[in-house]
C-alpha cells in the first residue's frame, strides 16, 4: 500500500471545509449582526422626536412703582425662533435654588387690552406668590398669562416684540431672585433673568 507524502497530507487537511456546527454558528451570527444594522438604520430614518434646544434670553428685571401693593417687574426677552409657550414653564428661584410658588392672576386682569394694562388693583397676585404676563410692547396689550395652571394659550409663539412682566404682591427688588425657564415638552429650553 502506497504511503501518502506528508506534504500532500498537510495540503489535503488545509482544503477541508468547516464543520457543520461551526458553519451554522457563523450563519446565525452573521444574521444577527445584519438584523441589528438594519434596525439601527431604519430607526434612524423614522425617528421624529428629536430634541431641539431653545433659548429664552432674559434681561435683568426693572421694577415699576407699586400700585396699591402690586409690583410689576418687566423683563425684556430675546427668544429663539420657533419657541412657543407650550415648550416651557417659568420658576422664580431664590439664590439657594428654591422655587417660589406661582399664583393665579385674577380673571378681571387677564384680558386687559391697550392702554395701561396693569392699572387696576384687581391685578394683584395672591400673598407670597407671583404670576407672569407675556406683554406686547407695541400696543400695550396682554398676549398671554402664566399662572399656577400654566399658560393661558399653550401654543402661543414667543417673539422679540414681547416682554415678560412678573406680577407679585410684595416687592422682589433686592431679593436676588431670578426668573428661570424650564422645559415642559420634548425640546429643551433654557433661560434665566438677571437678579431682581
Amino acid at each position: 500500500m502506497q504511503q501518502l507524502n506528508p506534504l500532500r497530507a498537510r495540503i489535503r487537511a488545509r482544503r477541508r471545509g468547516v464543520s457543520p456546527i461551526i458553519a451554522t454558528i457563523l450563519l446565525v451570527a452573521i444574521t444577527v449582526v445584519l438584523a441589528a444594522v438594519l434596525y439601527v438604520l431604519i430607526s434612524g430614518l423614522t425617528h421624529t422626536g428629536a430634541s431641539t434646544p431653545y433659548t429664552l434670553g432674559m434681561s435683568s428685571p426693572t421694577q415699576s412703582n407699586p400700585a396699591a401693593g402690586i409690583y410689576y417687574n418687566a423683563i425684556i426677552i430675546s427668544p429663539q425662533n420657533g419657541l412657543t409657550t407650550g415648550m416651557f414653564g417659568l420658576a422664580l428661584k431664590s439664590p439657594g435654588g428654591t422655587s417660589i410658588a406661582v399664583g393665579t392672576a385674577p380673571a378681571a386682569c387677564k384680558w386687559v387690552v391697550a392702554g395701561t394694562a396693569f392699572s387696576s388693583t384687581s391685578c394683584g397676585a395672591p400673598t407670597g406668590t407671583w404670576y407672569v404676563v407675556l406683554y406686547w410692547l407695541g400696543n400695550g396689550s396682554i398676549a398671554n398669562v402664566y399662572t399656577s395652571g400654566g399658560w393661558s394659550t399653550p401654543t402661543f409663539p414667543v417673539t422679540n416684540s414681547e416682554q415678560l412682566v412678573v406680577v407679585s404682591g410684595a416687592t422682589l427688588a433686592g431679593s436676588s431672585d431670578t426668573l428661570s425657564a424650564f422645559s415642559t415638552g420634548s425640546s429643551s429650553v433654557s433661560g434665566q433673568s438677571g437678579p431682581f
